[in-house]
């Protein structure tokens, strides 16, 4: 599916309930983030909001947070759920190999513990300030290639102090697994080209982060840290059985694992058909996730 014909201007001001900017995280531009904000209720009082952090997928070789489809999703999941979405530009193959995008994935995780780190001297980002920003509630979310990303800087952020920042879920939908086993069967032209393009030179689809079910991956015990986890598998994705078996390997160590199956539907469906009844449900679905585990 090629998409991001269309790209979308940031907006300070608030158009339909959200406001949207973009915000550098290295010297030279490459890794940015454009930060989405929800607009509060007229007469409510301004309480601290939830910060999710997102990766768009791509196959780690299309797409930016601009990109109409990623924009609209962030823009619509900010105003569902009410929470500030932080949504990554990572860099991209083949220019830039994996391991790069999950580094800058790590990179975007500890440049928000920062901003919470300087809520306490009124120095983080204005739209992240202690007004807006509550992360002792964050999150990490991604789709496919995205959804790999926020998994791997999960793995390895398990074991590290994050405070004042707690990650209190992820969100993944429709992970982009793949494996060796499938490549003939599921990969077409276009995708065989865009992986041979980002994995690290030498390895397979069974690189890991790319296949965390294969029998070699690391453990998956790492995400018992996180108390929630949210999976989505469209059910006509030719990935649904790797999803649905990395849903059977983490369920009976992590503490609450809740998987949403969307039924009928294929892979990036809710960027593709964001008005279809699915897409609809899967945003209601998020927004429920992220309200439940807040004030749980």
């Amino acid at each position: 599916m090629e998409m991001g014909l269309v790209s979308v201007d940031a907006c300070a001001e608030f158009v339909e309930g959200v406001a949207s900017r973009d915000v550098p995280l290295d010297e030279d531009g490459c890794v940015w983030v454009r930060i989405f904000r929800p607009q509060d209720p007229q007469g409510a009082d301004t309480m601290p909001k939830a910060v999710v952090l997102y990766a768009h997928g791509g196959a780690y070789t299309i797409g930016q947070p601009h990109w109409y489809p990623f924009h609209a999703f962030c823009s619509t999941a900010c105003k569902t759920s009410h929470s500030i979405w932080v949504s990554l530009s990572y860099r991209l193959a083949p220019t830039h190999r994996l391991p790069a995008a999950y580094d800058d994935g790590s990179l975007a995780l500890n440049w928000l513990r920062a901003q919470a780190l300087h809520q306490h001297t009124n120095s983080s980002d204005p739209w992240l300030s202690r007004e807006h920003a509550d992360f002792s509630n964050c999150f990490l979310a991604g789709e496919s290639a995205g959804a790999n990303i926020m998994l791997k800087v999960a793995m390895d952020a398990a074991s590290s102090d994050l405070t004042p920042m707690y990650i209190k879920g992820l969100l993944l939908l429709q992970p982009g697994f793949h494996s060796e086993e499938k490549r003939a069967s599921a990969f077409n032209e276009k995708t065989e080209e865009r992986y041979n393009n980002a994995l690290p030179i030498g390895e397979t689809l069974d690189y890991a982060p790319v296949n965390p079910v294969h029998h070699m991956a690391p453990p998956l015990t790492p995400l018992s840290a996180y108390p929630h986890i949210f999976i989505n598998a469209a059910e006509t994705d030719f990935r649904y059985d790797m999803t649905i078996r990395f849903y059977d390997m983490i369920k009976d160590f992590c503490p609450n694992v809740q998987l949403s199956i969307s039924r009928g539907k294929g892979h990036w469906f809710h960027l593709g058909e964001p008005h279809c009844i699915e897409a609809q449900d899967l945003q209601a679905e998020m927004a429920r996730f992220i309200y439940k585990c807040t004030f749980a």
